[in-house]
């Protein structure tokens, strides 16, 4: 160990941290962008894995992690630096809760466009998860609300990519390239982030489709009506028809003019404007809180095969909730051997898609990738974790492929 290193360990705090391969009892909590670049130049020279962490929401969604000494918590950086309501556009540093920059901006008739899950989420997680909640069908994916980055490197340069406004100088778009990488190739520490302005009226709507036939592409199309900000369609094995929420959001003559078509397909009723908040952040499921056999996943088809991998989700003893207009399913349940969940992954990729296994028991863990196959870029994104982090600090072997 390194003289650097041994200093800089001095300065960290006892904690426990649990993750999958790993437990981590010494926490960094930098106040400042020089001190957190002082921690990871000292990890690099010393070849020293470091775990990134905040609201610690999605700590359990990763691969087992390689050699890891400490942790870096970014909640020491917070809080909303400039808002430019006149712009509809904010920075915030890495560790702010998402849910305090919505009551912040909300008072100049703002929203931000981000809906993790998780009343814990922070900035700095969402966007290296790319966590996404039911809104995702009018916000658009994590990406769509970044303008630009601060970032220190694993080399504990600090770097910035885009800024206030939507055309990053460089011309290539590196904030897009750290959205979704897990912390693996910088660690986030501000965000320049778009706003969209509030709807006039939002109304939320509860459906029983029943089991008439077609009845789940019945939903999808109405997903596509103009002011549908999100539906979520939820359905427990043994436990009565499904459920499906619908939110409204615009115009009172446009919402009116949806709510009348949706009527016309589904029996519906108004329910508290809560109700999507509480199906998203149940999604939120940690190792801690699942059954000892358990499992928690996250699917994505194209649309038109949405309802086949429902079904057979279904079939295996699963709850689902479904963002019907995405195609994004959520499932959980106990489930008799792994064979069960290879064969999810299967249908889920013959679907166009993907399955990503967010809690797994724990001896099943040797035999899958959380993530899976991504349609041969595996060798990119180690490519690119080696000329990011070629001493391979930063969360080693959490990400895809172990990277």
């Amino acid at each position: 160990m390194s003289q650097a290193w041994d200093g800089a360990l001095s300065k960290s705090t006892t904690d426990r941290i649990e993750i999958p391969g790993a437990v981590v009892e010494r926490v960094f909590e930098p106040k400042s962008t020089g001190e957190l670049s002082e921690i990871i130049t000292a990890a690099a020279a010393d070849r020293q894995g470091l775990l990134t962490c905040c609201g610690r929401t999605r700590l359990h969604l990763a691969n087992p992690a390689r050699e890891i000494e400490a942790a870096i918590s970014l909640a020491g950086l917070s809080g909303i630096q400039e808002f430019e309501p006149e712009e509809g556009v904010v920075y915030v540093a890495a560790g702010t809760p998402i849910a305090e920059i919505r009551e912040e901006v909300a008072v100049e008739g703002w929203e931000l466009p981000l809906d993790p899950p998780g009343r814990t989420s922070t900035v700095g997680g969402t966007v290296a998860s790319a966590a996404t909640g039911p809104r995702a069908h009018v916000f658009g994916g994590v990406s769509d609300a970044i303008l630009g980055l601060d970032v220190v490197g694993a080399d504990g340069v600090a770097s910035k990519c885009g800024g206030r406004v939507v055309k990053n100088v460089t011309g290539y778009d590196l904030a897009k390239l750290y959205c979704g990488t897990f912390g693996t190739l910088a660690v986030i520490t501000g965000a320049w982030l778009r706003l969209r302005p509030q709807p006039r009226i939002r109304q939320v709507l509860r459906a029983w489709p029943g089991s008439a036939p077609k009845v789940f592409e019945r939903c999808r199309a109405l997903s596509r009506l103009a002011s549908v900000r999100a539906m979520v369609w939820e359905e427990v094995p043994g436990e009565g028809a499904p459920e499906v929420c619908i939110e409204l959001g615009g115009s009172e003559e446009g919402v009116a003019h949806d709510r009348d078509r949706i009527s016309e397909s589904l029996d519906v009723d108004r329910i508290s404007m809560d109700r999507i908040d509480s199906l998203r952040d149940a999604r939120v499921v940690t190792p801690a809180g699942a059954a000892e056999d358990e499992v928690v996943l996250r699917a994505r088809v194209l649309g038109s095969e949405s309802e086949a991998l429902v079904n057979a989700m279904l079939e295996c003893g699963l709850a689902i909730t479904v963002d019907a207009g995405l195609g994004v399913i959520h499932a959980r349940g106990e489930v008799a051997e792994p064979g069960v969940l290879r064969s999810i992954r299967e249908r889920a990729i013959a679907g166009g898609g993907f399955a990503i296994f967010e809690v797994l028991p724990e001896p099943w863990r040797s035999e899958f990738d959380v993530f899976g196959p991504q349609n041969g870029t595996e060798s990119l994104m180690v490519s690119l974790k080696e000329r990011f982090d070629p001493a391979g600090i930063l969360n080693p072997g959490r990400f895809v492929a172990g990277s």
